[in-house]
């Protein structure tokens, strides 16, 4: 797909600025990464400064940011910048040496013990007769020395290696916290996810807390550019395409309380 798009599709400015005006909006907008100002910058060129055909904003865009090897750099900005939510990355399926700690309480003080090595006859290049044995070497890291305060005594978790996860949706924004937890703490894992069953259930559609930026700025058939450039599995968000119509997660409407029946 071309990023030409026809005169009365082509992006138009939301608001009356002119090109000085929507240059400090972009640079001042906390919204907007190192990519994100690369692309805006680039479309509001397209649209003031650049010499060509009125409905032809996009391309122009895409000729300004170049190429990265063989491919557009503009067509990678464009996807990235499709509104979505993204889970943090503890969230993900993690193998159990890289999962983050388990989250259980703690029940005794984490004690630092250190890992001796133990050097000898077992670790000889030539094999040694049996009287020739020497006495065992026991060393240890010399310059290691453990925190005074240890995370897990600090944060009073136990901080072993997890196997587990349970996810945990916010009733108001649908944003997910993980929780891990280790072979030991199985039954820990089971009660919290059973006590953040309903609450998952009543949670909304998570608030986008990525991309959005075009459409905040510029007025075009964004859901049209997206579908072409994000990955065939993005759908549009139910809260707009635009970040500026997006709630505030710091004060998200209130969440849904789900229907109970009583007995009368």
């Amino acid at each position: 797909m071309n990023a030409t798009t026809n005169t009365s599709g082509a992006p138009r400015l939301d608001r009356t600025d002119t090109h000085a005006e929507i240059v400090h909006r972009i640079y001042t907008d906390r919204r907007a990464g190192a990519g994100a100002r690369e692309l805006l910058l680039a479309v509001a060129y397209g649209l003031f400064l650049a010499p060509g055909e009125p409905g032809k904003v996009l391309s122009t865009a895409a000729r300004a940011l170049g190429r990265e090897g063989r491919l557009r750099r503009f067509d990678a900005l464009v996807a990235e910048d499709a509104p979505r939510y993204e889970p943090p990355r503890a969230a993900a399926d993690w193998s159990p040496g890289q999962a983050p700690g388990c989250e259980a309480p703690r029940l005794r003080p984490y004690v630092y013990r250190p890992r001796i090595r133990v050097t000898g006859p077992e670790e000889s290049a030539v094999p040694l007769r049996p009287g020739d044995s020497p006495s065992p070497v026991y060393a240890a890291a010399a310059r290691f020395s453990p925190p005074p305060v240890d995370h897990r005594n600090a944060q009073g978790v136990c901080g072993a290696a997890s196997h587990h996860k349970v996810l945990e949706l916010d009733p108001r924004t649908g944003w997910m916290t993980p929780r891990w937890f280790c072979t030991r703490h199985v039954d820990h894992a089971e009660r919290v996810a059973e006590q953040v069953r309903e609450q998952n259930a009543a949670a909304p559609e998570p608030i986008p807390n990525r991309g959005g930026l075009l459409a905040a700025y510029f007025k075009a058939p964004w859901e049209t550019v997206y579908r072409h450039y994000a990955p065939a599995r993005w759908e549009p968000p139910s809260y707009g395409l635009s970040a500026d119509d997006w709630p505030d997660p710091g004060n998200p409407p209130p969440a849904r309380t789900p229907r109970r029946l009583r007995a009368v």
